[in-house]
């Protein structure tokens, strides 16, 4: 009959209609929808985007401060590595560190016969690391009111800094892996190829939008000439020459938990800093209290940096 073929008409109609509709629908949500997850340090998911701001953590002597005993430490196995295990004479893992950056460095760049992987495991072994590396609950609560994209950033291997991490308490804290040497590919944190790899890891394509924070005069220098924000720990160098006077440092902090200070903006709005102070503007140039900020001197300051 004349009526049932008008309602099957629309009802196909009206199935049609529903069908174009959902297809519509889809396509706007996969137009509008976020890029997939670039988690895993995959450089090829990750390149050519830019996500916001990027935050870099180094390790040792940032995350913690314990007045370089790590480093000491590292430092020590090193000598003894180059002077038992490559039979060199003393001082000359310092000499390979003062012409390359870093002892691995110098070894590779000056070819040297020896197991990388044994050399990274041997120096790196720091069974007493434990007892200057403290579990900090105000760290922890600090990096986890960070809203942008974060990764731990350091010289040394991922390992040492996995068990640095889980001494303070703060593996958790970080969803990416970590860069380290190896992601680098040996670069170190003194040229510029370490941050491009560390940029292309972490997905970032502006130099304007990365914040580095770091203990080592060196990294700070060579950040700030590839356009990274920084901000350099501890108002002391190793030799005593007073950080306040180091030209590339944006800003210069006693501890990590003073980054919500300086940088605010890259925390979740209303986040106080771990230590309770407001941050201070040094005036004139004058040198700043624990925490302050400063604006740039004239004098260029050094120290020595294990590896």
């Amino acid at each position: 009959p004349p009526s049932e073929e008008m309602d099957l008409n629309l009802l196909a109609a009206f199935v049609f209609g529903a069908a174009l509709l959902y297809v519509a629908l889809k396509a706007l949500a996969l137009k509008n929808a976020a890029p997939p997850s670039q988690l895993g340090g995959d450089a090829k998911a990750a390149s050519g985007s830019s996500r916001g701001a990027t935050l870099f953590i180094d390790c040792d002597d940032t995350l913690y401060r314990n007045d370089w005993k790590v480093a000491e430490m590292i430092t020590k196995n090193i000598d003894d590595y180059f002077t038992t295990k490559l039979k060199m004479p003393e001082g000359k893992a310092y000499e390979l560190y003062k012409k390359h950056g870093t002892a691995l460095r110098g070894l590779q760049q000056e070819k040297v016969d020896f197991d990388l992987d044994d050399f990274l495991d041997t120096v790196h072994d720091l069974p007493e690391a434990k007892s200057f590396i403290k579990e900090d609950p105000a760290l922890k609560a600090m990096i986890d009111t960070i809203k942008v994209d974060k990764w731990v950033f350091t010289a040394s291997v991922s390992e040492h800094a996995t068990r640095c991490m889980k001494l303070l308490g703060v593996e958790g804290s970080f969803a990416h892996p970590i860069i380290d040497v190896r992601a680098t590919k040996f670069f170190t944190k003194h040229h510029k190829e370490s941050y491009d790899l560390a940029m292309e890891i972490a997905g970032q394509i502006d130099a304007k939008l990365c914040y580095i924070v770091d203990d080592s005069w060196s990294n700070i220098k060579a950040a700030k000439e590839c356009g990274w924000n920084t901000a350099l720990v501890g108002l002391k160098s190793r030799d005593g020459k007073d950080a306040t006077e180091w030209p590339y440092a944006d800003h210069v902090i006693a501890d990590l938990k003073d980054l919500p200070k300086v940088w605010p903006h890259l925390f979740t709005s209303g986040s106080a800093p771990a230590n309770g102070a407001a941050p201070v503007e040094a005036a004139n140039g004058a040198a700043p209290v624990e925490g302050g900020v400063r604006k740039r001197k004239s004098s260029r300051g050094k120290r020595r940096k294990a590896e």
